[in-house]
Order: C-alpha cells, then sequence, then structure tokens
C-alpha cells in the first residue's frame, strides 16, 4: 500500500464518519432499538460516503482494476441511497419479497419494493461492469451483488450479527485472494473491512445502528468481490446457497431459530449485546 493510499485512506474515513456524525446531530436521524433506545439510526452511511470517495478516485485513476473500482462505486452510491430511503421512510408493516411485491400487485408502492427493484438495477449495472463482455460473469455477478445485499439485510435483526458475517465472509474470500494475487480487489475489500471494524463496536453495543444503509452496502460489496476473487463454478454454488437462504427467511424466523439452537444462541451473544 502506498503513501497516496494511506492518505486517500485516512481523508475517506475522516470525512464519512465526520459528515455522518453531523448528519445525525443535525436531524436527529435516531429511532428505536430492540431494546426501545433511541440511538443513531444510520452509522452505515459513514461506510458508503468513506467508500464511494476512495473506490471514486481510483476509478477516475484508472488502470487495469477501474472497472472493478466502478462497481463498487456503483454498489456503494446505490444501495447506500436505496438503504437510506428505506432508513427514513421505511413503511415496516409490509416486510418480505412476497408482502412487498404482493403490495404492489395492489397498486401500492413501498419502500422495500422501491428498494428491490432500484437494487435489481444497481445490481444488473455493476455486473455488466463486472462481467465485462462474457454473458455469464455478468449474470452471476448481478445475482451475487443482489443477493448478499439482501442477505445481509435480512440478518442486521440485532446487534453485531450483520457485520459478524461480513467480517467471515471477508476472511474467506481474502484467503481465496491470497491464492489468485489480485491485490486491487484486495485493496478495495481491505477498505470495507476496516471500515466495518470502526462501526462494529458502536453497532455490537447496541450503541448504533448500522440501518438498511449499511447492510445493504456491506452486502453488495461483498458480492461485487466474491464476483470478483471467486471461480465462476463457486460463484454458481454462492448463488444458489443465497437464493435458498433468502427462501428459507421468507417462511422462518431467522431469530427464534438462532434461540432454539444451543450453539447458535452462544455465539450470537458473543457478538453483540442481547438485553
Amino acid at each position: 500500500m502506498t503513501i497516496l493510499e494511506l492518505v486517500l485512506i485516512s481523508i475517506g474515513f475522516f470525512f464519512g464518519l465526520g459528515a455522518t456524525a453531523w448528519l445525525t446531530v443535525r436531524y436527529d436521524l435516531r429511532k428505536p432499538n430492540f431494546r426501545g433506545e433511541r440511538i443513531p439510526s444510520i452509522a452505515g452511511l459513514a461506510f458508503v460516503l468513506a467508500g464511494d470517495f476512495i473506490y471514486g478516485f481510483e476509478w477516475l485513476a484508472g488502470g487495469p482494476a477501474s472497472r472493478v473500482f466502478a462497481a463498487y462505486f456503483l454498489v456503494l452510491i446505490g444501495f447506500g441511497i436505496l438503504g437510506m430511503y428505506d432508513d427514513l421512510a421505511g413503511d415496516r408493516s409490509v416486510g418480505g419479497f412476497r408482502g412487498h411485491f404482493r403490495a404492489l400487485a395492489q397498486g401500492r408502492l413501498t419502500t422495500g419494493a422501491v428498494k428491490a427493484l432500484g437494487g435489481g438495477a444497481v445490481a444488473l449495472g455493476a455486473g455488466w461492469l463486472m462481467g465485462n463482455g462474457d454473458l455469464w460473469r455478468f449474470a452471476l455477478a448481478a445475482a451475487l451483488i443482489a443477493l448478499s445485499a439482501n442477505s445481509l439485510n435480512l440478518l442486521d435483526l440485532r446487534p453485531g450479527r450483520c457485520l459478524f458475517v461480513f467480517f467471515c465472509s471477508a476472511a474467506v474470500l481474502t484467503a481465496v485472494l491470497a491464492n489468485v494475487h489480485q491485490m486491487n480487489v484486495g485493496f478495495a475489500l481491505f477498505i470495507a473491512v476496516g471500515m466495518a471494524a470502526v462501526i462494529y463496536p458502536m453497532d455490537a453495543a447496541g450503541q448504533a445502528m448500522i440501518g438498511d444503509t449499511g447492510s445493504n452496502s456491506f452486502g453488495a460489496v461483498l458480492g461485487v468481490a466474491a464476483s470478483a476473487i471467486l471461480p465462476l463454478a463457486w460463484q454458481a454454488v454462492v448463488v444458489v446457497l443465497l437464493i435458498g437462504f433468502q427462501f428459507w427467511c421468507e417462511r422462518n424466523s431467522l431469530s427464534k431459530t438462532i434461540d432454539a439452537n444451543p450453539f447458535l444462541r452462544g455465539l450470537d451473544r458473543k457478538i453483540g449485546v442481547r438485553r
């Protein structure tokens, strides 16, 4: 990592955290958490602002990985805006894909449907960048981005849960990355992991929520990283697993399932506060 990149990261992180803190105080962007306490609700915006500052610079600088950085930039700004819209104006009376699209069929456009449709469009755009003319790479990248974004969003029901899974997923991708030697992709993933590490203590302690702004953005970045790092066959396997997870969550309560399993319950209570 060069001195310029270290300076860029420092400026980006300072800008993202500072702007998010200012907006939270200026517009009182707080919401009740699962315990009923009013806490900052869009801490994930710090990653969106910092990441887009850094990824945008790397994209405009050109180079062999410019398309990848353009994809990172696109998913962050796209899913960040859509997530923040749902955080600030979302209607929680409707949940799940079936609920949102059932409401849409009845002529009611929910914020969840806007996020799903908009997120799909963003994923297609980023998938096109990652595919670089290859139909299979395009399709798998778009699917990975959309499904990863929604999967981490589904996990963000209790403090620390979403970012813990993000760290685990990033660790797996980093292990694969060490064998494929794509250092530019590694730098982009390092930025996301670094910002997640800054936010995680507040999230896990129940002092701030990353919100849909953060969960969708961190998930979308994982999708881009997976499409850049994993072989196509493994990308297809991950897509199938994520589709299965979506269907399972439509019919089951993740929190109740975790609480019913002693191992998962014990782990879940170590990664964030629950009372």
